[in-house]
């Protein structure tokens, strides 16, 4: 190669060696960001696996808990029996009330007996 031929053609080599240079930066640019895309990328991947996990355990919970029909129904269960208690109780109070009412009329007519049996004693004493 000839002296003239190395001085057009050194140029050039310059400009392609400062442009992979270039290309090399912009790479190493690039090779940078994905790198922190994939870290992202892993770091998304953790909270959705731990999304999934929490997802699981919740519908685990929700399968234990009773639904909301079943709870209803206890629901109304209980409170037919509750209003049957209340019948119950209704009634054996008004059991009671008669109860005590034929105790009040008993005690009258044993005072009675008794005054009455007083008054005969007397009557035969005297």
């Amino acid at each position: 190669m000839t002296l003239e031929e190395s001085r057009e053609v050194i140029p050039l080599m310059e400009n392609m060696i400062n442009q992979i240079e270039e290309q090399q930066e912009l790479m190493a640019e690039m090779y940078q960001a994905m790198e922190q895309r994939d870290g992202q990328l892993i770091l998304f991947q953790e909270q959705n696996q731990r999304l999934q996990e929490l997802n699981n355990e919740l519908q685990e919970q929700l399968q234990i808990l009773p639904s909301i029909e079943e709870l209803l129904e206890l629901l109304e269960k209980k409170e037919g029996e509750i209003k049957t208690l209340k019948e119950e109780k209704q009634m054996l109070q008004n059991e009671n009330q008669q109860w005590k009412e034929l105790g009040e009329k008993l005690n009258n007519e044993s005072r009675l007996l008794q005054k009455q049996n007083e008054e005969l004693l007397n009557c035969r004493i005297d």
